[in-house]
């Protein structure tokens, strides 16, 4: 599927090489787009399949404690645990970790115990494109944090300096961010699998993608716990063996603190009934850009 996004810029970059002007014209507004019965199905198509989520804003530097939800930053090991190392024994890098003592309820979710995630340092992000499940990263899952342990700050443990490959900026490595949850209901975008899947000929109406930016415009992607991924390409789990895929564990996209690529995001899920079993053994893992 095409992004939206891509189509127009590469337009617009069209029309710039051969000195074009595009003639200026007022956009629609969203009530006059829901009034196309296409745009209005797609929406009503969306609002159906909406998922509960917890959106995370950034909130200043993280805490130097064991838990708090964030970005980079002070990592809690147990003690004798060994820092995580990719397959060549290379220290991995500190992504993020979700508290979900800190989160609001949210259903199929823990409501206790934290996630942490680390993702090897070469010039993919760990990632592996072609198999999710493959990729160079580690998910560890933390049911308590009260037992002996140790919190480290900064660079991987055995490392010389900030991580060259890193989605993170070296004062996130150093600090962390830390992020404010929020309760929200999260629809499928128009890259979203599902949407190929049950709207195919609405998505072949521009005014579905005009619909898709003026829902980008007034409510941008956020990281989020839950809800659906976001994507700024098409959807991996378009793929059979993906496409029951269906619980976000935690979604960051480019900020000023954290970068995937040419401004892109990156994401951890699960199969909700692995969620429910709490069997994080199972997680896909990946990225993409602009």
């Amino acid at each position: 599927m095409k992004n939206p996004f891509v189509r127009l810029a590469f337009g617009a970059a069209i029309m710039s090489i051969f000195g074009c002007t595009a003639p200026t014209r007022a956009e629609p507004a969203m009530e006059e787009l829901l009034r196309d019965p296409v745009v209005a199905e797609f929406a009503a198509w969306q609002k159906d399949h909406s998922l509960p989520a917890i959106d995370l804003e950034p909130a200043g530097p993280a805490p130097s404690t064991p838990g708090g939800t964030r970005i980079g930053g002070p990592v809690w090991l147990a003690a004798g645990e060994a820092w995580p190392a990719d397959a060549d024994g290379q220290p991995m890098s500190f992504l993020a970790q979700v508290d979900f003592a800190e989160l609001p309820p949210l259903p199929d979710y823990p409501a206790s115990g934290v996630l942490q995630f680390f993702i090897a340092r070469d010039d993919l992000y760990g990632a592996n494109f072609e198999k999710p499940e493959a990729g160079k990263f580690r998910v560890i899952w933390r049911e308590k944090m009260d037992g002996p342990g140790k919190l480290y700050s900064g660079t991987p443990r055995g490392d010389r300096g900030i991580d060259d490959y890193s989605p993170l900026n070296d004062d996130t490595v150093l600090r962390g961010i830390a992020l404010k949850a929020e309760r929200v209901e999260q629809v499928p975008s128009v890259e979203s699998w599902l949407a190929e899947r049950d709207m195919k000929a609405a998505l072949e109406s521009d005014s579905v993608y005009k619909f898709a930016d003026k829902q980008y415009e007034t409510t941008p992607q956020r990281h989020h716990v839950g809800g659906h991924p976001g994507f700024t390409q098409s959807d991996w789990r378009a793929d059979k063996p993906y496409q029951d895929v269906d619980r976000v564990l935690i979604n960051l996209w480019s900020d000023d603190h954290i970068m995937w690529g040419d401004m892109g995001q990156g994401q951890f899920m699960i199969r909700r009934e692995d969620l429910l079993k709490r069997d994080f053994s199972k997680v896909f893992y990946q990225w993409d850009c602009y």
